[in-house]
């Protein structure tokens, strides 16, 4: 997979994939064999760990809650960056925004994610600098 479109669509489809079997194949179509992911509250490395950190997030959240795409999508040589939101919808209220940022690997895939949450429900918004 070349085109960063088309490895971030499949990237949400993986969070939002609640089969195991199929979640995996996203997987392998979004990472490379070695890749991670980490946020302030997951991480993972390899299919099978990014697969069952995908399931913890199912595991706490209801099928409504959907991830998708919520910014256009940067890119800058293998570096990507990206703001996804889930929730914030009638069936699933709370709303959680993050920015994530991707090394791709050779092959297009990413190599490394870092995810940042931006908004989540109870979480102080950030402070500004001063001016």
């Amino acid at each position: 997979m070349s085109n960063v479109t088309e490895v971030i669509d499949s990237y949400i489809a993986a969070w939002n994939e609640r089969d195991a079997r199929r979640r995996r194949e996203l997987i392998a179509r979004t990472w490379t064999e070695d890749g991670t992911y980490i946020d302030p509250s997951r991480g993972g490395a390899g299919y099978e760990q990014l697969n069952a950190m995908i399931q913890t997030v199912h595991n706490a959240f209801g099928p409504e809650y959907r991830f998708r795409l919520a910014s256009r999508v940067d890119e800058y040589g293998d570096r990507v960056r990206f703001q996804w939101e889930a929730g914030g919808t009638k069936e699933a209220p709370l709303h959680f925004v993050g920015t994530d940022f991707a090394i791709l690997g050779g092959d297009g895939r990413f190599k490394s994610v870092t995810g940042f949450v931006d908004e989540a429900p109870g979480m102080e918004p950030a402070a500004r600098a001063a001016d």
